[in-house]
């Protein structure tokens, strides 16, 4: 592998799964990498909806997988088989649906379906910003960019921040055009960081940047070329409070299911399935069962949409009554995210990834698969910080050891 000598191959993985109302870039943007760059583009992506779930490996699972062939004009619907086939009229690619998370994906993709073929990983589009430290450190997407820096691969993170809903369509196109712009940059660019030249010792990125996180906002204004502004930046710190709530338990048909596409029988003789239905009421994926004699080639998408919170904060409500009633403990997952996406301008840090946002920069933050660490100062106790106290000073023994 040699960074920016000649056109990558391109694992391409997300957490939102194949396309769907809440998968909605994946798609147009593989065909933007090929169509505008002519890279080499493989897609490997969870079969469902895999938000929020970091770089978790769910190693008690059994990953299974299919291939599924993505039709024009949106990916919406395509076939999906048991096994590979050649690329019918209106189709343009093969893409494989795996039931793991997107580290899975990743590592499946990397090590058993094209060992040593691919260049560079890229994660998303992910539907929604990875900024700052509470979306960074929970996100699936970049979660996935984490387990293929640690098998030593260049990885991007990209993530479109949602600010108006419906996102207006040519906004998602100018996000294309700006994401390929920053990734062909960065490809034929790729940073340097001294920092790793030890601890990767014999890795191909040693005194590399191991990954960058991305982060745009669904914009027009901030994305036609003469607005656009790209910037470095660190993660902002920040975190968050209660992601779940109570819930009714006559009232779990609403909860955030997480069906997968790879459950549906797939079509073993080219005969394609019905695509799920959505419901009318949730704008989600409903379940559906089989069916033989259909012709409709199926969607692709996850069962439901991402989880969005219902209501404000009502105090004791009648969930909570209820649950004190029959003493049954049931929690859905329903955060106030407001916070987060929107936070007082003055408590914004310049430089920041989530300051980048809120003046609709672009945001590229470079990452070490890692823990962050504090300073030398914390390898004391707090009593010992500043007194020249600290076992490696004192003479107590080598340096760090404790005196017990």
């Amino acid at each position: 592998m040699s960074f920016g000598s000649k056109a990558p191959v391109v694992l391409l993985t997300n957490d939102d799964g194949p396309p769907s109302p809440s998968s909605p870039n994946i798609y147009s943007f593989a065909k933007a990498l090929k169509s505008t760059l002519g890279w080499d583009v493989r897609v490997v992506v969870p079969d469902c909806q895999k938000s929020w779930v970091g770089s978790a490996y769910a190693i008690s699972d059994v990953i299974e997988g299919k291939y599924f062939y993505p039709r024009e004009p949106d990916g919406l619907e395509g076939e999906i088989t048991t096994t590979s086939r050649p690329l019918k009229e209106g189709e343009t690619m093969e893409w494989v649906l795996l039931s793991g998370t997107p580290a899975t994906c990743a590592n499946i993709a990397l090590h058993n379906l094209y060992p040593d073929e691919i260049d560079l990983v890229i994660s998303g589009p992910n539907h929604g910003r990875n900024s700052s430290s509470a979306f960074a450190i929970s996100s699936g997407t970049i979660g996935a960019t984490l387990g293929s820096s640690f098998s030593s691969y260049p990885s991007i993170a990209l993530s479109y921040g949602v600010v108006q809903r419906p996102v207006p369509a040519n906004a998602i196109t100018l996000a294309n055009e700006a994401a390929v712009t920053v990734v062909e940059r960065l490809w034929a660019d790729w940073g340097v960081d001294q920092s790793q030249q030890r601890s990767l010792d014999g890795s191909r990125m040693r005194g590399r940047v191991q990954l960058y996180a991305v982060n745009l906002l669904l914009v027009e204004r901030f994305l036609e070329r003469e607005n656009r502004k790209v910037v470095w930046t660190r993660i902002a710190r920040n975190g968050y409070g209660q992601l779940f709530k109570p819930k009714r338990p006559d009232s779990l048909g609403d909860t955030w299911h997480t069906g997968s596409v790879a459950a549906k029988k797939p079509s073993t003789e080219g005969a394609a399935q019905h695509a799920p239905p959505t419901s009318q009421t949730t704008g989600t994926n409903a379940p559906q069962k089989d069916s033989p004699d259909s012709t409709k080639p199926a969607s692709a998408g996850p069962a439901v949409q991402q989880p969005v919170a219902q209501g404000g904060d009502q105090g004791m409500s009648s969930n909570d009554e209820q649950q004190e009633e029959d003493g049954r403990l049931v929690f859905h997952f329903a955060p106030d995210m407001k916070p987060l996406i929107l936070p007082e301008e003055e408590t914004l840090l310049e430089g920041t990834d989530s300051w980048a946002l809120h003046h609709g920069y672009i945001s590229v933050t470079p990452l070490q698969a890692s823990y962050a660490e504090p300073d030398e100062e914390s390898m004391c106790f707090g009593s010992e910080v500043g007194a020249n106290r600290a076992p490696e000073r004192n003479g107590e023994g080598k340096k760090g050891v404790w005196k017990l």
